[in-house]
């Protein structure tokens, strides 16, 4: 189609204004006629985790600035605080958490394929989340929501955070949304939460909605002054807290290495939890270390290391 105007009859913002109209002259009509409508559109089999670090725009799962080093972290003793030892047992315990689960459709399928009783936490407003927790609860897996909460002001967590600057009504709005969305959740932890963790009323607000749910509540431990496990336990709500990160460095033979720190771990107290991620490397390092950790633990769905 020939699509030539006589400018110098039209004034110039008519003239943009009919080139606009008439763009498609360039371009064959093909690409209007096959778009997909709204209501045809399906997700992508990956999709971006909604967590960002404010700065860079870099996508996180966690917080790398605080989990960066896990010696930096000081060891809490479970006997100190009041945790009960398991039963005895033939080999100690460990239950490994996968956080973060919805965005990755085909990384979340693969591990929930794993012959291991991982147990899954699903952020609550992800894409994948209905369905990856279908399949888990089908699968018998351990299902927890992974309520988004206030981190630094480095770190967004995405839709359905809970921030220390909305009233008391508004975060329990927006909990109750975030815990309806897990529909088979039986328990629950934090997505990182630096900030809101430290806050004793907050967390008992929290806490107390998980009671009430009879969810039980796993302190993801993202900072040394997280006040989640001690209130829990103070609440009478069965909690744990994670011992371990597994891929804080995505490299398959590190993770390995964390796996083993988590055998350590679980033999020099009975029991220990560790948290990993939806990377490829981590579902590398399960399929690939997974049997040589089975050596030296057993392997058990989170749920029966909350007391």
């Amino acid at each position: 189609m020939n699509c030539h105007f006589l400018t110098h009859r039209l004034s110039l913002p008519v003239y943009i204004l009919i080139v606009l109209l008439v763009s498609g002259c360039w371009f064959s009509t093909d690409s209007t006629d096959n778009a997909t409508s709204p209501d045809q559109e399906t997700l992508p089999t990956e999709a971006a985790p909604p967590a960002l670090d404010n700065k860079t725009g870099t996508i996180v799962f966690e917080e790398p600035d605080l989990l960066q080093h896990e010696e930096d972290i000081p060891e809490i003793s479970e006997k100190k605080k009041g945790l009960p030892a398991p039963a005895a047992v033939s080999k100690p315990l460990a239950a490994i958490i996968i956080d973060d689960m919805g965005y990755h459709r085909k990384i979340g399928e693969a591990l929930l394929d794993l012959d291991l009783p991982l147990s899954f936490a699903f952020l609550p407003h992800a894409p994948f989340a209905v369905e990856l927790e279908e399949t888990a609860y089908q699968k018998g897996r351990d299902i927890m929501v992974h309520i988004p909460m206030e981190a630094g002001a480095k770190w967004d967590p995405g839709p359905g955070t809970l921030y220390l600057t909305a009233p008391p009504e508004e975060q329990a709005a927006i909990l109750k949304d975030d815990l309806e969305a897990i529909t088979h959740a039986i328990g629950a932890n934090n997505h990182m939460g630096s900030e809101f963790t430290r806050n004793r009323e907050a967390m008992h607000r929290v806490l107390a909605e998980l009671k009430k749910q009879n969810l039980f509540f796993i302190d993801s431990f993202t900072t040394a002054e997280s006040t989640g496990l001690s209130e829990a336990m103070d609440m009478g709500i069965k909690t744990n807290r994670r011992h371990i990160f597994l891929d804080n460095a995505q490299d398959r033979e590190k993770i390995c290495l964390q796996l083993e720190k988590l055998a350590v771990r679980a033999e020099k107290q009975d029991q220990a939890i560790a948290i990993g991620h939806p990377y490829q490397a981590t579902l590398d390092a399960l399929r690939n270390c997974g049997d040589k950790l089975r050596k030296t633990v057993r392997i058990v769905p989170v749920h029966e290391l909350v007391k």
